[in-house]
C-alpha cells in the first residue's frame, strides 16, 4: 500500500515544523515548499530531527507554472497552506503585499486544485483576527466577521475563497481559524516570546525588565504541537466545512507571565514589568476567545494545558539564552 501524500506550504515555520512531524508519524510521504532553502530556516526541522525525512521544494506559489508541476508530479492527498504574512504591523505598512501572499495565492492554488487535482483536500490556515473584537466567544455557527487591519482582512478574503469554491465545485476545502498557539518554535516576534525570553534574560542577570503593552488582554493559548493534529482531523471528515482551532479557555496575559515568573521561582514579579503603551494600536484585538466544541465531536480536544506550555517554553528559553550568553 503506498504512502499518502501531504503537500505542506510555511513548512519551515512552527505550525509546518510541527504538522510535518505528526503526518511523518502517520506514516505520510511529507512535501514541503519553502521559499528559501537557506540552512538556517531549517532549524525547526532540525531541532525535531525530521529535516532528512522531508522532501524540500523551494519555490513561490506565485508562479502558476510550479503549482501546477507540484500537483502534477505528487498529486498530493491533502494540501495545508500555512504560508502568509501574518505580522498585524506589516500589513498597515505593505496592505498590497499582504493581499497578494494571503488571499490572492489562494485564490490561484484553488483554481489549480479545481482544474488539476479535484480529489485533493485542503486546509487553509485562517485567523481569529477575522472576528475583531467580538463580545462572545466565536463559534462556526456565528460569523460575526469584524477584521480590524488589512492582515485580518486578506485571511477573510481567503476565507470566502475557500468556502465560494467549496460549494461551487463541491471540492474538499476546509477552514480552520486558528487561534493564539505557541511553542519553543515560535517566531522572535510574537509577543509570547518575547514574555519567555524576557523572563529567562531578567532570571539568568541580562536584563532587568520586560516591555508589554498590555497584561490584561485575553487571548485562548494553545500549544501548536496540538493545533496541527486539529488540522489533520479535519481533513479526515467525510464532509468538508470550517473549524475553529482554539483550546476553549480564555486566559490573560498576565496570568501568562505569572507562569513564565513562576518557572524560575520569582514570585514578586511585578517589579520587572514595564508597560509601554504605544505598543497597543488603537485597533488592536483586547480579547480572542473561541468555542472549539465542534472539534471535540470529532475527537480533539488539547493535551498540553497552559501551565505545561509556558514550562515547554520556558525550558528551551533558558537553555537557548545560556548558549547566547556564552558565546
Amino acid at each position: 500500500m503506498s504512502k499518502k501524500t501531504a503537500f505542506i506550504t510555511g513548512i519551515t515555520g512552527q505550525d509546518g515544523a510541527y504538522l510535518a512531524q505528526f503526518l511523518l508519524e502517520k506514516k505520510y510521504q511529507v512535501i514541503g515548499l519553502t521559499h528559501s532553502s537557506e540552512r538556517q530556516r531549517m532549524w525547526r526541522l532540525d531541532y525535531l530531527g525530521i529535516h532528512d525525512r522531508i522532501k524540500i521544494i523551494s519555490g513561490s506559489l506565485l508562479n502558476n507554472k510550479f503549482i501546477k508541476k507540484i500537483l502534477s508530479e505528487y498529486q498530493p492527498r491533502e494540501i495545508y497552506n500555512l504560508a502568509g504574512e501574518s505580522n498585524v504591523a506589516k500589513s498597515w505598512e505593505h496592505p498590497q503585499d499582504t493581499f497578494l501572499i494571503n488571499s490572492f495565492v489562494v485564490a490561484q492554488l484553488l483554481e489549480n486544485i479545481r482544474v488539476y487535482a479535484p480529489t485533493t483536500r485542503l486546509f487553509q490556515a485562517s485567523s481569529a483576527e477575522i472576528y475583531g473584537n467580538s463580545l462572545q466567544p466565536a463559534t462556526e455557527e456565528i460569523n460575526s466577521f469584524s477584521p480590524l487591519n488589512p492582515y485580518a482582512t486578506s485571511k477573510l478574503a481567503a476565507h470566502f475563497l475557500i468556502r465560494n469554491y467549496r460549494e461551487q465545485y463541491n471540492l474538499f476545502l476546509s477552514n480552520g481559524v486558528l487561534f493564539t498557539h505557541t511553542s519553543p518554535l515560535q517566531i522572535d516576534s510574537a509577543f509570547v516570546k518575547n514574555i519567555v525570553r524576557g523572563v529567562a534574560k531578567i532570571f539568568l542577570g541580562q536584563t532587568d525588565c520586560i516591555i508589554i503593552g498590555d497584561i490584561r488582554m485575553q487571548r485562548d493559548f494553545s500549544f501548536a504541537g496540538d493545533v496541527v493534529g486539529a488540522m489533520w482531523l479535519i481533513l479526515q471528515q467525510k464532509q468538508p466545512r470550517d473549524f475553529i482551532i482554539s483550546s476553549g479557555i480564555t486566559r490573560t496575559v498576565e496570568e501568562f507571565v505569572e507562569l513564565a515568573f513562576e518557572c524560575v521561582g520569582i514570585k514578586k514579579w511585578r517589579r520587572y514589568i514595564r508597560k509601554n503603551p504605544e505598543l497597543i494600536g488603537k485597533r488592536s484585538l483586547r480579547k480572542m476567545s473561541g468555542s472549539n466544541e465542534a472539534l471535540k465531536k470529532i475527537g480533539w480536544k488539547p493535551k498540553v494545558s497552559l501551565d505545561q506550555l509556558v514550562n515547554m517554553m520556558m525550558d528551551f528559553e533558558l537553555k537557548n539564552t545560556k548558549k547566547d550568553f556564552i558565546l
